[in-house]
């Protein structure tokens, strides 16, 4: 009996730990290379649940400080649950070449590099605080494209050529 029992409860867990029974498999969005707390959120958004590898000895205390550097199952497949390894910083080699995103409308941008797995910071030229993305030019950005980096910083103005 005490064997059939325990056999119960490790199938158990084993469905609830695959996902049996819970929503139908989502495609996984690319979060290598985010900063924790955004690939999180990303992955509520849609519905997928993780789990997290690596923290160290005191584990992740402040997710926005740890950075995911690689993810299980592959970006686009398809899953109800994802595997992220995590750490303080990844390796150079995990970093993306960087497109060209000047004179293209911020929110473009931002889905843009935000597809190729890039966490992007849209910061005013003049200091203003950008609210309506898709009235926002990008003027200038860093890493400059063909430059490698997991983070692009996007300067943005409502027209480039007061700028120039």
């Amino acid at each position: 009996m005490q064997k059939t029992l325990t056999a119960v409860v490790f199938v158990a867990a084993v469905l609830a730990l695959a996902g049996c029974g819970s929503a139908k498999p989502t495609a996984v969005p690319a979060v290598v290379g985010q900063r924790l707390d955004i690939a999180q959120d990303t992955l509520d958004a849609t519905g997928l649940r993780y789990t997290t590898i690596g923290g160290g000895a005191l584990g992740i205390v402040v997710r926005s400080h740890w950075v995911v550097c690689r993810q299980w199952p592959a970006p686009r497949a398809r899953a109800r649950a994802v595997t992220l390894i995590v750490a303080r910083t990844c390796s150079l080699a995990l970093a993306r070449v960087v497109t060209d995103v000047i004179d293209d409308q911020l929110d473009e941008a931002r889905t843009q590099l935000e597809a190729a797995g890039f966490s992007v910071i849209a910061r005013s030229i003049d200091g203003d605080p950008v609210l309506v993305e898709d009235r926002w030019t990008v003027c200038d950005q860093s890493p400059e494209p063909g430059h490698r980096g997991r983070v692009v910083d996007l300067y943005v103005a409502h027209d480039c050529w007061d700028y120039s």
